[in-house]
């Protein structure tokens, strides 16, 4: 019998394969949709600090539409894990930003404030209808999604990705929404 964990794994491995294997150009179409439903979400909320993140093995590419984000007034910011089994810090960036590669290889802005996002922008890696999501297995933004203070949270990623369920467990914090280049889940 397949445990959660053992489940999940080999729907990380499957998905990111499929990811990988997106036609570069089949990505670049779908991510337009994607961001002009994602824009549709963050025009109506008060610009402060949008957290993102660097993409790394396929993940949708966002830096750009954060660099426009930015020029409508936004802050951003990206993570960096300080810790196993901690929640991720959140340090203050802009395209001129110094960066250093830190765990796993993933750059991380350098001598900027911290900050706390108002807005996270989350990959996925899979998801359910009922806003889980399946994501890399660290479990770094449950832990700061469980903050007493929430940042809205938005996962995104392709439709092909969503599945019956996640085997969602009690850690499992849900987004507050997920955009696709096909639809928002709310």
């Amino acid at each position: 019998m397949t445990t959660w964990q053992e489940w999940r794994n080999e729907q990380r491995y499957r998905l990111t394969q499929q990811r990988l294997d997106t036609a570069n150009d089949l990505r670049l179409i779908h991510q337009v949709a994607l961001f002009d439903k994602l824009q549709t979400i963050l025009d109506p909320l008060p610009k402060g600090t949008i957290g993102f993140y660097w993409p790394v093995r396929g993940e949708i590419d966002c830096r750009d539409f954060i660099c426009g984000l930015i020029e409508q007034g936004w802050q951003a910011a990206l993570p960096k894990i300080i810790g196993p089994k901690k929640a991720l810090q959140f340090r203050q960036w802009r395209p001129e930003s110094i960066m250093q590669a830190e765990i796993w290889d993933i750059p991380v802005p350098q001598n900027t404030p911290i900050v706390k996002p108002d807005v996270l922008i989350i990959p996925l890696v899979g998801f359910d209808s009922d806003l889980h999501r399946l994501g890399n297995g660290g479990g770094f933004y449950d832990r700061t999604l469980a903050s007493p203070v929430k940042p809205f949270s938005i996962g995104i990623g392709f439709q092909w990705m969503l599945l019956d369920n996640i085997n969602a467990q009690p850690h499992d914090v849900p987004m507050d929404r997920i955009v696709t280049e096909e639809k928002i889940f709310s």
